[in-house]
């Protein structure tokens, strides 16, 4: 089944939750320039083991640990452009051969592989995909991002995950790199507010770029607070009749200065996200970012499909 298909079938789509939060859970540290990229290179069987948790969890879309994997991350871990090229290619096939092997031992259907592409800021590493405080030119953001798209691309993945993103004159040029790929891409950003990206753009101006994408399948929210999902929904639906996608973070709250998520208490878990209003908002790809795990994600395919 391709995205397309997947996208016109009935019922929600599950995905996976916090690739990065899951790895920390089994001990490793990711505190590198290549964040859980690092894991393709280092711990490809624990890595293989995150995405088998998911797959087994109900996720029917598995994202690539290739998030940080770009050449901002590559010069800080001493990594050469090829070698950086293959990492992101191992990070597809990893990610493949869980999926298969959830698939042979319970029956399940095989689950697509969504290629990670995280932002600009992502790769300086002070929290900028959550603020959207850098400016490049479209040149830049270009050469930025090419390298992993295409490598993704070549390596097999069966659509983009273009996520985390905080800035739309970033966004307009990472999907223009999609279209030019051939691969249907979702695309999903962080918030300000309920109705605004970190960089102060409004989510109708999201919807219309999305709109005018020939590679943009799916559009919503990701790595943001459960409680600005519905807001953002409805602004997105306002604007939209692309499928929306939301998977946000547990509601713990990350303090960029500290590089940490602190648990405040400020909102309730995964069992407690109003999904039926979401999907009636529109959503029909549900899942988690940081901080929710595989067992949040067994919550979700059970509440999800509850037969």
């Amino acid at each position: 089944m391709t995205f397309t298909q997947m996208l016109t079938a009935t019922g929600p789509i599950v995905i996976d939750g916090g690739l990065g939060t899951a790895a920390e859970d089994r001990g490793i540290d990711l505190n590198h320039d290549l964040w859980s990229a690092e894991l393709i290179r280092r711990s490809p069987e624990a890595l293989a083991e995150v995405h088998a948790d998911f797959a087994a969890a109900g996720a029917r879309i598995l994202t690539t640990a290739s998030y940080q994997a770009s050449p901002l991350g590559f010069a800080g871990a001493a990594v050469s452009l090829e070698d950086g090229r293959r990492l992101i290619a191992d990070s597809v096939s990893i990610a493949r051969s869980a999926t298969e092997a959830v698939a042979a031992a319970t029956g399940a259907p095989r689950a697509l592989i969504a290629g990670s592409i995280g932002p600009y800021g992502a790769g300086l590493g002070d929290g900028a995909e959550y603020t959207g405080d850098y400016r490049l030119t479209a040149g830049e953001y270009a050469e930025f991002h090419r390298l992993r798209i295409d490598a993704l691309a070549a390596a097999g993945a069966d659509l983009l995950a273009i996520e985390t993103q905080p800035r739309l004159d970033e966004i307009r040029t990472v999907i223009g790199l999609a279209e030019k790929i051939g691969l249907p891409a979702w695309l999903s950003v962080t918030l300000r507010t309920g109705t605004t990206l970190p960089d102060g753009s409004a989510l109708a101006d999201l919807a219309e770029a999305a709109n005018a994408s020939a590679a943009v399948q799916a559009v919503g929210v990701n790595c943001v607070p459960p409680s600005l999902v519905t807001p953002a929904l409805e602004a997105l639906s306002a604007h939209t009749d692309l499928p929306l996608i939301a998977y946000p973070n547990s509601g713990e709250f990350y303090d960029s200065d500290a590089m940490t998520w602190r648990d405040d208490g400020a909102e309730a878990g995964v069992g407690s996200w109003p999904l039926p209003t979401w999907t009636r908002l529109g959503a029909r790809i549900i899942g988690g970012c940081c901080r929710v795990s595989a067992a949040d994600i067994g919550l979700l395919t059970r509440a999800s499909c509850p037969d």
